[in-house]
């Protein structure tokens, strides 16, 4: 099959196609989750399952550290190479790993002595607290690899290894199951065994790639670092966005979580645990293509290719409405199934989540336009509209509809939130289209004057 590249024309097998190995990557990579909730509801106990997830959105903030260091310096690094610069990209590597390591060891040694007090924050019960802990400090302990794991992730894409990262996913996935299996499921070590198989997953998504940037045959690779306070600040300026939006998705989960506890109760966590796991692996496809197609619109942006602009959008947008649509009816027939496999044992927890699955798979009718929006205008390097949309899907509409909707609908009104915020999104993704069309008559007349200089 003949490779695909940038300058192709992208119709919407294409976009499909050159997607694939980012979809499986972020499907891959939301597993571990997953399967820390399976075992932990069926082989230890619905409160331990209710603790995990109201304790792993104050994890993911720090762990989001490690996203903003690796996607700042791949930004850096990238420029660089590009300019000719081999050595100073890797003494920028170099730099940027040794940094974090030794924030993500003072990060985690803070978060250990300090979780539980942000396990009352979350709003955990005096009986759900001690779980909450426990999880929380074992995975402190191993924070500093999943740190670095994030970083190497995007710096593998940048040293063109893309398929190492896809590896490195699956290996983690393979590790985290596998040890939940044995040490929860085997050995009956309950919240610590699950904690440990995650942490140890997260330390062979470490090592793969450091081992691979250890080796000085490499183009991209660890030499002697210099500390460069200009190149760590703008590394970090770089990644402030990802950490932006890592910090809001952590920050929304946790005052839904709360507010859950409050109309629901401690079963109102666990069914929305449920509807997360399954919307995170779905939305992992919508990630997936849209990740992808940066890139591609970007080049043809730079091409002045405005024809091609146009199918990239139509043919995007018309795939991930397909998309919307096939993941919607799926979660319609498969909620309670789905449902049975993580609560089954409760028949009450069941149901509340069969209804929580129904309802919020409804935002997979625009999440995958909206996401793919987003992505379409960070090509077109258009910051401002791309971070419009993405607050406005991820923070502030999501924010307004949980306070709002509740007082007027009652406890059904909590799982209407995130399609609300998706309707909210359209708009504002519309709206960034409509202001942008008004800038192609100018794009089009430049590009005319530079074909008709050739």
């Amino acid at each position: 099959m003949k490779r695909i590249q940038l300058s192709d024309h992208f119709k919407i097998s294409t976009i499909l196609l050159f997607s694939l190995p980012s979809i499986g990557m972020q499907i891959v990579d939301n597993t571990y989750q997953v399967a820390d909730g399976y075992f932990i509801s069926n082989y230890i106990s619905e409160a331990a399952f209710e603790a995990e997830n109201l304790i792993f959105p104050p994890l993911l903030i720090v762990m989001y550290v490690g996203l903003m260091f690796g996607t700042g310096a791949s930004a850096l690094i990238s420029k660089e190479l590009g300019e000719g610069q081999k050595e100073k990209a890797n003494k920028i590597l170099s730099m940027a790993t040794l940094v974090l390591a030794v924030l993500g060891v003072v990060l985690s040694a803070a978060l250990y002595f300090l979780l539980p007090s942000i396990a009352r924050w979350v709003g955990a019960s005096e009986a759900l607290a001690p779980d909450c802990v426990t999880y929380g400090r074992v995975l402190a302990f191993f924070m500093p690899f999943q740190m670095l794991s994030m970083a190497f992730h995007p710096l593998l894409i940048t040293a063109e290894r893309p398929g190492l990262g896809l590896i490195t996913t699956i290996a983690n996935a393979a590790a985290n199951i596998l040890l939940d299996w044995a040490f929860v499921a085997g050995f009956g070590w309950g919240m610590e065994g699950a904690a440990v198989a995650t942490g140890l997953a997260w330390l062979v998504s470490a090592v793969i790639p450091f081992v691979y940037f250890a080796n000085q045959k490499h183009a991209l690779h660890f030499t002697r670092p210099a500390l460069d306070f200009g190149a760590l600040g703008q590394t970090m300026y770089n990644g402030a966005s990802e950490m932006v939006v890592g910090v809001s998705y952590a920050v929304v989960a946790l005052i839904f979580n709360l507010q859950l506890l409050r109309y629901l109760g401690e079963d109102g966590v666990g069914a929305y645990a449920v509807s997360e796991y399954v919307g995170g692996l779905f939305s992992a496809v919508f990630y997936g293509v849209s990740m992808s197609i940066v890139p591609v619109v970007g080049y043809h942006s730079g091409q002045k290719n405005i024809k091609e602009l146009h199918s990239l959008r139509r043919n995007g947008i018309l795939l991930m409405g397909i998309f919307g649509l096939a993941m919607t009816g799926l979660c319609q027939i498969l909620a309670d199934p789905i449902s049975r496999v993580f609560v089954g044992y409760n028949e009450d927890l069941t149901a509340l989540s069969i209804l929580a699955l129904r309802l919020v798979s409804l935002p997979f009718l625009l999440g995958g336009i909206t996401t793919y929006s987003s992505s379409y205008f960070t090509g077109l390097n258009q910051g401002s509209a791309s971070l419009a949309i993405a607050a406005v899907k991820g923070f502030a509409g999501p924010l307004m509809a949980v306070f709002l909707l509740p007082l007027l609908m009652g406890s059904t009104g909590l799982w209407l939130a995130t399609p609300a915020a998706e309707i909210l999104a359209l708009g504002t993704a519309l709206l960034c289209f409509l202001l942008w069309k008004n800038r192609e008559p100018r794009i089009m007349a430049d590009s005319d004057k530079g074909h008709a200089a050739e």
